[in-house]
C-alpha cells in the first residue's frame, strides 16, 4: 500500500548569490515567486519580458523544511518529483540525491535511510538552464540546425521557452509539478494498462496489466474487475508472477469510446486490487474507454490514404493543434483545461494536435479529452531543430523520456496517435539539406520511439512525424501535411482550393486577439498598428505586415486601430473557412484538417482561435460552423454555382434546401426549395444552378483582375458581383447555413445595414435591413457571447445567448470598419 504526503505549498527559495530567503509556491516557478514579491512587472505587459530575459543565467534554490512520522511501520520511503525545470541538484539533510536533466519526466530518489523524524531540510538548486545548453552547444563536435534559439536541442525543457512566432522568450525555472513523499508498505501497484486487443461482434477482448514493487515473499494475487456505472462487466483474479499483473477479459455488449460528433464516450471504471490471502494490501483504481484505432494507409490514384478510424468507422478529423496554455505552466487548473476542451467540443472539433514544441500535457488536459471525445494526435517533445541523438547520453535520455509518458498517458481512449516530432523530417528535407539521415534525431524517431511505443502501448499507431509521408515528407500525396503557402509564403487565399492534402495537420492566418485583451497589455500610446508593443506581441517576423498586407488584399483598409483588430479576424476566420471547406468536399481523399492554432500562452496576435483569456475570435464561431456535422458548401461553377452537401452522420438524411439570393441593396432576387438525401459519412452534389436560374442577369462591369504576372481590366457580371447567395439546409431539427460572395470583399459595393440589436436579459437581438457582413457584437461586460461575427440575412433575426447582463452594447459591421481613403 502506497500513502503521498504533499510537500507542495510555501517553500522558501533565494537566488544562489543571495543570503535573503522569500517565500516561494511549489508548484510554481521562479517566475512568479518573484511576481508575487513585486520583484519583476508582469512580463505580458508591453514589453515587459525583458525582465525575464536577464534572469535567464542566475541560479536558485528552493528549500522545504519538514517533519516527517516514522512511527508507523513501512518498508520504502521515496522522495518525488512530478516535474522539474530543468537542470537541477537535490539535496536532503545535506546528501545529493542526484541531478534532474528533464522537465518531462517524474524523478525519485530512495529516502528510506535518510529521512530523519524532524527538522528534514530539502533544497533544490537549479542551474541556468541557458548556461548549461550554451556549454554543451560550444563543446560539442557538432553544429545543430534549429530554429530560433540554436541551443535548446540539448536539453530537454519545453522548446517554446526560448521563444516562438507566437510567444515571448520566457524560460521558467522551478518546481511546475507536485513534490511528495511516497511511503510503501507490504507492495505496490504501478504502471497499469487497460486497452482494447479487439471487438468481434458484440464483444470486446481487453487486457489489463501492471506492474508490482513487493516487499514480501508471500504470494499475491491480483483481482481486476471492469465495470460501468456501477455493474460488473468482468471479472478476473491472477497470480502475481515476474514482479507483474497481466488479465484478459471479455466484455460482453461493450459500450464503445466514439469522438465528438459520432457516438458517445463511455468510460469503464478499472479496479486492481492486491491481495495477501483476503487481506487487501493495495488497491488502484483508474479509468479508461473501449475502443480500437486503425490509420488507414492504403494506395490509390492519387497517392496513400491517411485516414483516422474509430471502432471500424472512418472519422474526418475536424479541429487544431494545441500549444501549451501559459508560459507558467503551473498557472494552468483543472478547470481551465475543462474550458478549453469544452470550448473545442462546442465548436464542433473532434481532434487537438498536441504540438511538439510544448509539453506533455497535465493529466487534466487528457481526462477531459476522453470525457468530451476529442481525439489527441500526441507529438512527442522534439520541433523544428536537430538533436544530438548520436551521443549514447542524449539517446538514454530520450527512451526515459518515452517510457516515462507512455506509462503516465497510454490510459486515456483520446490519445488516437504517438508522433515522433514536429517538422524535423520535413526539415532534413527542405530547409537543412540532410536529406535522410540516421541521427540528428532521426535515430529517435526512427529507432527508439517505435521500439518503446510498440513495447508499451500496443493499442494505437506510431507516426514518425508531422508532417511525414512520402519522399518530400510535406508531400500532398500521402501522409499528413503542413500548408503555409498561404501566410508564411505570402500566397493568396485562393491557393488553399488548389491543395490535394491528405490530411492537413497544419495550415493557419493570424489575427489580432480580442479588443478587451489588446487593452490588457497596452498603454494607450501603444495603439496603432505598428507600434513597438504591437510589433514585439506579434512574435513572427513580418506578422504585422503580413497582417495589414492580407487585409489590404481581401477587404481594404480600416477606419482605425480597433477597427484594424476586427478586420483581422474577420479575414482570419474567412480564409481558415475556405481552406477548411474546400478539404471537407474532398472527404475522405483529404481526411483531416487541424488548423494552427487553438490556443495561446500569452496575449499575442497570432493563429489561435481563442487568445489567453479564452476570449472568442472570430475564427473560433466561424469554426462552430464549418465543423458541424453537416455542411452546405456553396463552388462557384461553370455558369453559376453548385451546392454540395457534406455529411459526417452515421446514417443518410433527407435534407431540406432552401435558396436565396439577394442583391447587396437587400432586395430578394429570388428563392429556391429542394430536397435532397444527404449521405452518411460522405459527400453528394446536390444541384447546380445558373446565373439565369437564379433569375441575377447580366450587367458589364469592368474589373481588374490577375493575369500571368500582370492586373489587367477585363468585362464581368456586375449583377453578380452585386450578388449573394444564402444556402440553408435543414437536417431534422437542425438547420445548416452558408453563403457565397463572388469576388474579394474590398471589390464589392457593400451597402451600410441598418442593424436593429435589442436586448432582454441575458439575449442580445439583432436584424439588418441588407446583407450585413462581419457583424461584431461587443459588449461593456466582459461576458461569453455564443455567437459572433455573423454575416446576416436580410429580415431575419438573430438571437445571441450572453453567459450573463452584456451592458452596454456596440455593434460593428465591415461597412463601418472598413475605410475608403482619398
Amino acid at each position: 500500500m502506497e500513502k503521498r504526503i504533499s510537500l507542495n505549498g510555501t517553500w522558501k527559495f533565494r537566488e544562489a548569490s543571495d543570503n535573503e530567503w522569500n517565500d516561494g509556491k511549489v508548484p510554481g516557478c521562479v517566475q512568479l515567486d518573484l511576481l508575487a514579491q513585486k520583484k519583476i512587472s508582469d512580463p505580458f505587459y508591453r514589453m515587459d519580458e525583458v525582465e525575464c530575459h536577464k534572469l535567464e543565467e542566475k541560479e536558485w534554490v528552493y528549500r522545504k523544511e519538514f517533519d516527517f512520522d516514522l512511527s508507523e511501520e513501512f518498508d520504502e520511503i521515496k522522495l518525488v518529483f512530478d516535474g522539474i525545470d530543468t537542470i537541477a541538484d537535490i539535496y536532503l539533510n545535506g546528501e545529493l540525491l542526484g541531478t534532474a536533466e528533464n522537465m518531462f519526466i517524474s524523478y525519485e530518489f530512495d529516502v528510506t535511510d535518510l529521512i530523519s523524524e524532524n527538522d528534514n531540510v530539502l533544497e533544490v538548486y537549479f542551474h541556468s538552464s541557458t548556461k548549461v545548453m550554451r556549454t554543451l552547444e560550444n563543446n560539442s563536435p557538432i553544429r545543430l540546425e534549429s530554429s530560433f534559439e540554436t541551443a535548446r536541442p540539448y536539453i530537454r525543457k519545453a522548446q517554446y521557452a526560448y521563444g516562438w512566432d507566437w510567444g515571448p522568450r520566457l524560460a521558467q525555472v522551478g518546481l511546475w509539478k507536485d513534490v511528495y513523499i511516497s511511503v510503501v508498505k507490504d507492495a505496490v501497484i504501478k504502471n497499469p494498462f487497460f486497452y482494447t486487443e479487439k471487438l468481434q461482434k458484440d464483444t470486446a477482448f481487453v487486457r489489463i496489466n501492471a506492474s508490482v514493487s513487493s516487499f514480501t515473499d508471500l504470494d499475491l494475487i491480483a483481482e481486476v474487475t471492469v465495470s460501468y456505472d456501477g455493474e460488473v462487466c468482468g471479472r478476473k483474479s491472477v497470480h502475481v508472477e515476474y514482479g507483474g499483473i497481466d488479465a484478459y477479459l471479455k466484455i460482453d455488449n461493450p459500450k464503445l469510446w466514439y469522438p465528438n460528433g459520432i457516438g458517445s464516450q463511455p468510460l469503464y471504471n478499472i479496479n486492481i486490487k492486491l491481495l495477501i490471502g483476503e487481506d487487501v494490501i493495495d488497491e488502484l483504481n483508474f479509468k479508461s474507454g473501449i475502443r480500437v484505432v486503425r490509420l488507414i494507409r492504403e494506395k490509390d490514384s492519387i497517392g496513400e490514404s491517411f485516414i483516422f478510424e474509430i471502432n471500424g468507422i472512418k472519422v474526418f478529423a475536424k479541429g487544431a493543434d494545441w500549444i501549451p496554455a501559459d508560459n507558467f505552466l503551473s498557472r494552468i487548473t483543472k478547470d481551465d483545461y475543462y474550458k478549453f476542451i469544452r470550448l473545442a467540443k462546442d465548436a464542433n472539433m473532434n481532434m487537438l494536435r498536441v504540438w511538439g514544441g510544448g509539453i506533455y500535457e497535465d493529466e487534466a488536459f487528457y481526462d477531459a479529452c476522453d470525457e468530451m471525445g476529442i481525439m489527441v494526435w500526441q507529438d512527442f517533445m522534439y520541433a523544428c531543430a536537430q538533436y544530438p541523438d548520436q551521443f549514447d547520453w542524449f539517446q538514454q535520455m530520450a527512451a526515459e523520456e518515452a517510457e516515462d509518458v507512455l506509462l503516465r498517458l497510454r490510459n486515456h481512449p483520446s490519445i488516437v496517435l504517438w508522433c515522433g516530432n514536429n517538422e524535423n523530417n520535413t526539415g532534413f528535407y527542405s530547409w537543412w539539406g540532410n536529406g535522410d539521415p540516421k541521427y540528428l534525431g532521426n535515430y529517435i524517431y526512427k529507432e527508439i520511439l517505435p521500439q518503446i511505443c510498440a513495447k508499451y502501448d500496443p493499442s494505437r499507431p506510431y507516426w514518425v512525424s508531422s508532417p511525414y509521408g512520402g519522399v518530400d515528407p510535406n508531400s500532398e500525396s500521402e501522409g499528413d501535411r503542413h500548408q503555409w503557402n498561404v501566410w508564411s509564403g505570402w500566397a493568396d487565399v485562393k491557393a488553399y482550393l488548389a491543395d490535394k492534402s491528405r490530411f492537413v495537420s497544419e495550415f493557419g492566418f493570424q489575427s489580432m486577439p480580442d479588443w478587451k485583451t489588446v487593452l490588457s497589455y497596452t498603454k494607450e500610446d501603444d495603439r496603432y498598428i505598428l507600434s513597438p508593443v504591437m510589433i514585439s506581441h506579434n512574435k513572427q517576423i513580418d506578422g504585422m505586415e503580413r497582417l495589414i498586407r492580407y487585409m489590404v488584399s481581401e477587404l481594404g483598409f480600416p477606419k482605425d486601430f480597433k477597427s484594424f483588430v476586427y478586420l483581422t479576424q474577420f479575414n482570419q476566420a474567412e480564409a481558415i473557412k475556405k481552406g477548411v471547406e474546400h478539404w471537407r468536399a474532398g472527404k475522405f481523399m483529404t481526411a483531416g484538417t487541424l488548423y494552427w492554432q487553438f490556443n495561446d500562452c500569452w496575449p499575442v496576435a497570432s493563429w489561435s482561435c481563442i487568445d489567453y483569456y479564452k476570449r472568442k475570435k472570430a475564427l473560433y464561431y466561424y469554426s462552430s460552423r464549418f465543423y458541424a456535422d453537416v455542411l452546405p458548401y456553396i463552388m462557384e461553377e461553370g455558369d453559376g454555382i453548385t451546392i454540395y452537401g457534406i455529411s459526417d452522420l452515421l446514417h443518410d438524411e433527407e435534407a431540406h434546401i432552401k435558396i436565396l439570393c439577394y442583391n447587396l441593396d437587400g432586395e430578394k432576387i429570388s428563392e429556391r426549395e429542394i430536397n435532397a438525401k444527404l449521405i452518411s459519412n460522405d459527400v453528394v452534389k446536390i444541384a447546380h444552378y445558373s446565373v439565369d436560374e437564379l433569375g441575377i442577369g447580366y450587367s458589364p462591369r469592368i474589373m481588374p483582375v490577375d493575369a500571368l504576372h500582370c492586373t489587367l481590366p477585363v468585362e464581368r457580371n456586375g449583377n453578380l458581383l452585386n450578388s449573394i447567395i444564402y444556402v440553408k439546409m435543414t437536417v431534422g431539427n437542425s438547420t445548416y447555413e452558408n453563403y457565397i460572395v463572388f469576388d474579394k470583399f474590398r471589390n464589392l459595393n457593400l451597402r451600410k445595414p441598418s442593424i436593429k440589436c435589442s436586448i432582454e436579459g441575458n439575449k442580445i437581438i439583432l436584424s439588418s435591413d441588407v446583407p450585413a457582413f462581419g457583424v461584431f457584437v461587443e459588449t461593456e461586460n466582459d461576458v461569453d457571447i455564443k455567437d459572433n461575427c455573423l454575416n446576416m440575412i436580410p429580415g431575419e433575426k438573430y438571437i445571441l445567448e450572453c453567459s450573463g447582463e452584456p451592458g452596454n452594447v456596440e455593434v460593428l459591421d465591415l461597412t463601418s470598419l472598413i475605410s475608403k481613403i482619398y
